[in-house]
């Protein structure tokens, strides 16, 4: 449940990469007065699904005094029906609405945050890599559940919904799964986190793991932590979705994390 988030929409103002209703967000004002009431915290979401994930986090940072701005996707990540190469065209658009949703809420907002943080999960970790590597205005990033070579995870994934992208593409190119590979790479290749995470800054990045994780493989994850600059990292004794088992714990050290590299320094 969305708890007092409003709805944000920035149309395009030139032709987009990728169609869509624009750049849709939902500011989660604070829900308790305090010193967090000055950061906010951009809350990116997972590949699919309907943004519980994402929302559940931003009405905690909302709760407990932090602003958080969520994002929409354009479009779901994973669509057979659609040519690979539009893979390429999402994450840059996701990019680039990131960043403008950065300008309005710094330039027009109400309520405009001093310092900015980044949450992102699984997918939201894979892009957050890219979107705070290039963000000056990103202080402080929290990424769970990330991993790097974004191809290499499509492909190795095992993953209700990955898995039956991979069999629906492959069936609709007529080739064999594994042909997919170097589709991927090529429209992936020029986006890849890998390319960019080394410009963020490892000292103010929290990165956190499952150990067994077989949607995002440990490989990928430590692939993604040693081009961050092998920042602080905790490793979970659990695979991608028992992380749930979790959720407190990240919380805590979400909250912690931002308060000493945020709130502390407003």
């Amino acid at each position: 449940m969305t708890e007092n988030a409003q709805r944000i929409v920035l149309p395009d103002e030139t032709p987009p990469l990728f169609p869509g209703e624009g750049v849709v967000m939902h500011l989660h004002p604070p829900r308790k007065s305090g010193p967090r009431n000055d950061v906010g915290i951009i809350v990116l979401p997972i590949q699919g699904g309907d943004y519980e994930i994402s929302t559940l986090f931003a009405n905690y940072f909302s709760k407990i005094g932090f602003q958080a701005l969520r994002f929409e996707r354009r479009a779901e990540w994973l669509d057979a029906s659609r040519d690979v190469s539009e893979l390429k065209v999402l994450v840059e658009t996701f990019l680039a609405d990131v960043s403008r949703g950065i300008d309005w809420w710094l330039e027009k907002a109400d309520n405009r945050p001093k310092r900015i943080g980044l949450f992102g999960v699984s997918m939201g970790a894979n892009t957050g890599a890219v979107v705070a590597a290039g963000e000056p205005r990103i202080e402080a990033s929290v990424l769970p559940l990330g991993g790097g070579d974004l191809a290499d995870i499509l492909m190795t994934a095992h993953d209700e919904e990955i898995n039956q992208y991979r069999k629906d593409l492959s069936a609709r190119l007529g080739v064999d799964e594994p042909a997919l590979r170097p589709m991927f790479e090529e429209a992936l290749g020029p986006v890849d986190n890998l390319n960019f995470a080394h410009g963020m800054n490892a000292d103010t990045t929290l990165f956190i793991s499952a150990r067994f994780d077989r949607v995002v493989r440990y490989a990928n994850a430590t692939r993604l932590w040693e081009c961050i600059g092998r920042p602080k990292r905790i490793t979970l004794p659990c695979g991608h979705y028992s992380t749930i088992v979790f959720l407190p714990l990240v919380k805590l050290w979400a909250r912690r994390w931002f308060d000493r590299f945020l709130t502390a320094r407003t």
